[in-house]
């Protein structure tokens, strides 16, 4: 009996013994398909639009600004005397030179008042000539002592008193004519008119505004700037502004810094000179521009979008070997060059001419083999094997 058992007993444990092998052959067998796979490199298809090259650029530093055009030079028309206006020769949108006739209001009460004034001047005129003559006459008298010297110093006075009416009426007929040139409201300037307030028949007052007159050869934008910022701008820097309707940026200057900041906002308005010789600019049109700040010349520089920023640590994705890697890198300022936002490397192991993702894709295997694949307008990579478990240390970012 008691053999029986130990036999029993010694069949049971080979039996596990042998199950035991059995399952770990079986293991073995479905782990090698995945561990071949592991070994498998996986590769990722990149086209020529999703890759860039590291290289040296001058990156222009600069601040956004937004604003509306208002003219430099312009005038509000007014009447400058009362009357029946006759006509009126321009409308709005209508180009006036310095001089031309842009109204008339009846002249005739002022013809008639210059009229009186040309004949008052005359006889004021005629007056002096009999004083200066009773004058001449009453000296020669006066030094032979036929009359009193109190009777030559009343012809003197006379003489002076003539003199000052001659003067006065010579002022009134000057009034008088310039009041009725001022019944030819004419351009103060070359522009256009940008409002009409009158129309033949209308009567009006001095002082009754009639054009609104602009200038469009000069214009200025007039933008806010932060108070945080407003220590980098300076006159006489640089702008680019973009303009709806108009194809390419616009150059202009800044001439003038408010020294005040705007009540109920911490900004600052600045005020940007724009040429506008073609005349395709308007009053009131709104502009958003960038004004250069500075610059850094010849610095190695990757595009914006290709730093991949996670807290305090910046990575660009890049090709060493036909492989793809993940490289730290420190970077500097951002800036512009050629069209596009740039961001400067001051260290790390990127050098010139290396290729990067130029784009942030979200996240790629590293170690994977890159294939070039033609150009086809798409921008996300693709792989051509089955995900596979990343090699130690080989974290996906």
């Amino acid at each position: 009996m008691l053999k029986t058992r130990k036999r029993i007993i010694i069949a049971a444990v080979v039996a596990v013994v042998i199950l035991a092998i059995a399952i770990a052959q079986a293991i073995r067998k479905r782990e090698t398909p995945a561990a071949a796979t592991d070994t498998v490199s996986s590769v990722i298809e990149f086209s020529p639009d999703d890759l860039t090259t590291v290289s040296r650029r001058t990156l222009v530093q600069t601040l956004p600004l937004t604003g509306s055009l208002r003219a430099v030079t312009q005038a509000a028309v007014k009447s400058k005397v009362a009357g029946s206006v006759l006509e009126v020769a321009v409308r709005e949108g209508d180009a006036v030179k310095t001089g031309q006739i842009l109204a008339k209001i009846d002249a005739r009460d002022y013809v008639a008042r210059a009229e009186q004034s040309r004949g008052q001047m005359a006889a004021m005129a005629g007056q002096l000539d009999i004083a200066r003559q009773t004058l001449e006459n009453n000296r020669v008298l006066v030094e032979k002592g036929f009359i009193s010297k109190n009777a030559f110093d009343t012809a003197q006075s006379q003489y002076e008193i003539a003199r000052a009416n001659l003067d006065a009426a010579r002022a009134a007929l000057a009034s008088s004519n310039l009041s009725l040139a001022d019944t030819v409201v004419r351009s103060p300037l070359d522009g256009q008119i940008a409002s009409r307030s009158v129309e033949p028949g209308e009567k009006v007052a001095v002082d009754t505004k009639l054009f609104d007159v602009v200038g469009l050869r000069t214009l200025e934008l007039e933008a806010p700037v932060p108070v945080g910022e407003i220590g980098r701008v300076r006159i006489g820097q640089p702008v680019q502004i973009a303009f709806d309707g108009i194809d390419a940026p616009v150059e202009g200057a800044i001439t003038r810094i408010n020294p005040a900041a705007q009540l109920g906002s911490r900004s600052i308005m600045v005020y940007v000179q724009v040429a506008n010789p073609s005349g395709t600019l308007r009053v009131g049109m709104f502009g958003t521009g960038t004004i250069s700040v500075g610059s850094r010349p010849n610095v190695l520089a990757v595009p914006a979008t290709a730093v991949r920023t996670d807290g305090a640590r910046h990575s660009v994705y890049a090709l060493v070997g036909g492989k793809l890697v993940e490289q730290l890198v420190q970077t500097g300022i951002t800036g512009d060059a050629d069209g596009g936002t740039w961001t400067e490397i001051v260290g790390g192991p990127l050098a010139t001419g290396q290729r990067i993702v130029k784009n942030n894709l979200g996240s790629l295997r590293i170690g994977s083999t890159v294939h070039m694949v033609p150009a086809t307008g798409a921008t996300t990579p693709t792989s051509t094997s089955a995900p596979a478990a990343s090699a130690p240390g080989s974290g996906q970012r």
